[in-house]
């Protein structure tokens, strides 16, 4: 009896989600590779992203009768050279080609109707200050171009998707010390992302962008599933600090 009921809600669930992608198209955002991928399907039957355009049936092509072709005689030999010789002109009997009509499928007509779409995320890029040869011992400031809220509207099969995206970044400043932060940063004075370091040298600066979204279909709002990460990488040169003796 129990194994019934769950059969019936599952037949009743699955007609329901095909009844919904025939009115309105059934959207999927989810990432894949570092990207977003927006993928959509209306409709019933086989899909396909294509225009179906039906052959001409072999009853519409005439064929060729054997007597079609004139054949041409033996050129006569004349040994006369003032006389020219008759040009002869045949005409090859004209085809008439069936016209090809296209259908456009649709959901009345069985078909299903596909799309998918990509969109990249955006790499951040750093800047520091100073910019010319920061001291030790001295506040280096740091940020990014990257915006707190990054919200992109697209549209697929009659639908508008709205994404939303926010990051949380990883600064890695190259001598083992790690930020974590959801600010973008900025520079002198007002700047909250700021470093020390302690030993001149060259370092390499590696920010790890880490992004949280969501995506909003009609008022109604679902977290985007997968890990999205982006990296930049900026090196950085820190000079020794001059010794000044005072009396």
């Amino acid at each position: 009896m129990i194994f019934l009921i769950l059969l019936t809600l599952t037949l009743a669930t699955t007609t329901a989600s095909a009844q919904e992608c025939i009115e309105k198209a059934c959207i999927e955002v989810y990432s894949q590779g570092g990207h977003i991928v927006i993928e959509g399907r209306k409709g019933k039957g086989p899909t396909s992203t294509t225009t179906a355009i039906p052959a001409p049936s072999k009853s519409a092509k005439p064929k060729k009768s054997a007597t079609a072709k004139p054949t041409i005689s033996k050129k006569p030999v004349i040994k006369t050279p003032a006389t020219r010789k008759p040009a002869l002109r045949t005409k090859r009997p004209t085809v008439k080609k069936t016209p090809k009509v296209g259908v456009k499928k649709s959901a009345s007509a069985g078909f299903s109707l596909e799309d998918k779409l990509i969109e990249s995320i955006p790499t951040a890029g750093i800047a520091y200050q100073p910019a010319s040869m920061p001291l030790v011992r001295t506040p280096v400031y740091f940020w990014s171009d990257i915006p707190t809220l990054v919200t992109k509207e697209i549209e697929i099969l009659g639908e508008l998707v709205t994404i939303s995206l926010r990051p949380t970044f990883f600064w890695h400043y190259g001598d083992g010390t790690i930020y974590l932060t959801r600010n973008v940063g900025g520079p002198y004075p007002d700047g909250q992302i700021r470093h020390t370091y302690s030993k001149p040298g060259h370092y390499i600066i590696e920010l790890i962008t880490r992004w949280d979204g969501e995506f909003t279909i009609d008022g109604v709002s679902a977290r985007i599933p997968g890990e999205i990460t982006t990296v930049s990488a900026l090196p950085i040169t820190i000079a020794a600090a001059p010794t000044r003796f005072t009396r």
